[in-house]
C-alpha cells in the first residue's frame, strides 16, 4: 500500500515571503557594513577640517570708560515769561474794543471800554448827595455860630442877674447840640466822599488796560458782548496777554543727570522749526524736589526772545555736565549686551582668548552704548553680537574692533 504525502496549502504560500524577508535582511546588513568606514571617514574629515580652521571668529572690542560730564539734551517746553488773563470787574457791554490777538501792547495802554451806566448813575448820585451833606453842614456851623453867641450873651446876663440861671444853661446845651451837630454833618460828607471813590473805582474798571507789555495771545470778547463780573464762575473772561520778550523754558531733567544742574548754569536752547539757530540762556531756578512720578527735577531756563519764539512751542534743551569726581562707568556697546533669563551679560574673553558669559548691572541707556554700573572694568574685552558658535567656555579668535 502506498502512502501519499499531503502538503499544507498555507505553508507553502508563506515560502515566497519568508524568502523576501530574508533577503531584504542581508541587502541591509551589507549596507551597514560599507557605510560604516564611509561614516567614520566623513566624522574623520569634519574633525580635520575643525582642527584647520581653528577656533570660531568673532568680533571683539575692548571696553573704554565713559567720560565724565558731556552733554545732555532734553526735550522742553517753552511759556510766556509773564502770562495772565484779563477778567472784567465791571458789569456792562462792550462799547469798544481796541486790540485783537497778536496785537503788542504797553502797559497802561486802553485794551476796551465797558459801558456801565448803572455805575456811572450811582457815582453821580453819590457826587449829589456829598453836595447836599456840605450844604447841611454849611447850614450846621451856621447854627452853631449862632447858638455859640448867644450861649455867650446869656451867660453875661445871668451874672448880672436879668435871666436866670434855667434859660442860661439851655441856651448853654442848644450851642453844644448845635456844635455836635456840625461834627455829625462832617462825618456824613466823609463818608458820602469815601463812597464817591469807591464807586469812581469802579467806574474806572470799565477801561480795560494792559497790565505789562506784552502780546495779546487770546480774544474772548468783541463789540457789543454782555460782561459780567462778580463771583468767579460767572466772571467773564475778556483777553490772554503774555510777555514774549523774555520766555521760560521748562525741561525735566532725569535724577541721574540732576548733578551739578544749579542757578545760573549756562543752558543751550534749539528748536526744530529754527534749524541752525541756537538760543544761550541760564538756569534761572530748579523746583529743589525730585518728582516722585517721574523721577525727574523740573529747570527753568530764562530766554531772551528775539520774535521768532512763541510760546508754546517745543524746544530742545542742551545742558554741559560738570565733570565729577566719581569713578566713570564702562560705556558697553549695544550689540554687545545679552539678554537671558538670567539678567543682562556680556560676553567677556580672557587672555586665552576663551569666552565666559558675566552678569553685569546697568545704567543709563545712551542709545548705541549703555553705562555698565558693575561687573566690567575698563580694559575688558567683549565679544560683539556673539552668536551661537559663542558659548561659555569655547576658545574663540577675536576681530578687534575700534
Amino acid at each position: 500500500m502506498t502512502q501519499t504525502m499531503q502538503t499544507d496549502p498555507q505553508h507553502s504560500n508563506r515560502r515566497p515571503y519568508v524568502g523576501a524577508v530574508a533577503f531584504f535582511l542581508v541587502l541591509i546588513v551589507v549596507g551597514i557594513l560599507f557605510l560604516l568606514p564611509k561614516l567614520r571617514q566623513r566624522d574623520e574629515l569634519r574633525v580635520e577640517a575643525q582642527a584647520a580652521a581653528g577656533p570660531p571668529i568673532v568680533l571683539a572690542t575692548r571696553l573704554k570708560s565713559a567720560q565724565t560730564g558731556g552733554h545732555l539734551e532734553i526735550s522742553a517746553s517753552v511759556q510766556a515769561f509773564e502770562q495772565t488773563t484779563i477778567y472784567a470787574r465791571t458789569s456792562g457791554y462792550v462799547k469798544a474794543r481796541y486790540v485783537d490777538i497778536g496785537d503788542h501792547v504797553r502797559k497802561g495802554q486802553l485794551l476796551a471800554v465797558i459801558d456801565d451806566p448803572q455805575t456811572a448813575q450811582a457815582l453821580m448820585q453819590a457826587k449829589a448827595t456829598v453836595a447836599q451833606l456840605k450844604a447841611q453842614l454849611a447850614q450846621a456851623q451856621a447854627n452853631s455860630v449862632l447858638s455859640t453867641v448867644t450861649d455867650q450873651r446869656w451867660q453875661s446876663l445871668v451874672s448880672s442877674g436879668v435871666v436866670s440861671k434855667q434859660d442860661a444853661d439851655q441856651r448853654h446845651a442848644q450851642a453844644g447840640a448845635d456844635t455836635a451837630n456840625v461834627a455829625a454833618a462832617q462825618a456824613n460828607i466823609a463818608a458820602g466822599e469815601a463812597n464817591v471813590r469807591s464807586l469812581t473805582e469802579q467806574a474806572s474798571f470799565a477801561r480795560v488796560t494792559a497790565p505789562f507789555d506784552g502780546v495779546i495771545l487770546s480774544r474772548a470778547i468783541d463789540n457789543g458782548s454782555l460782561i459780567s463780573s462778580g463771583s468767579q464762575t460767572g466772571v467773564t473772561q475778556m483777553f490772554t496777554i503774555g510777555q514774549a520778550d523774555k520766555i521760560r523754558v521748562f525741561a525735566s531733567v532725569p535724577q541721574s543727570n540732576f548733578v551739578g544742574l544749579i542757578t545760573g548754569h549756562v543752558a543751550k536752547v534749539t528748536f526744530r522749526e529754527l534749524p541752525g539757530q541756537v538760543y544761550t540762556g541760564t538756569i534761572a531756578r530748579t523746583s529743589q524736589s525730585i518728582d516722585p512720578g517721574t523721577r525727574t527735577l523740573l529747570v527753568e531756563v530764562d530766554l531772551k526772545n528775539d520774535g521768532r519764539i512763541l510760546p508754546g512751542m517745543y524746544a530742545t534743551v542742551i545742558f554741559d555736565l560738570p565733570h565729577g569726581s566719581e569713578a566713570a562707568p564702562v560705556l558697553l556697546p549695544a550689540n554687545a549686551l545679552v539678554i537671558r533669563m538670567a539678567g543682562p551679560q556680556a560676553v567677556v574673553l580672557d587672555s586665552e582668548n576663551v569666552a565666559h558669559f558675566r552678569a553685569i548691572v546697568l545704567g543709563r541707556d545712551l542709545g548705541t552704548a549703555t553705562e555698565v554700573v558693575s561687573g566690567l572694568k575698563p580694559g575688558d574685552v567683549v565679544v560683539l553680537s556673539p552668536g551661537d558658535s559663542v558659548y561659555d567656555g569655547v576658545k574663540v579668535q577675536p576681530n578687534m574692533q575700534q
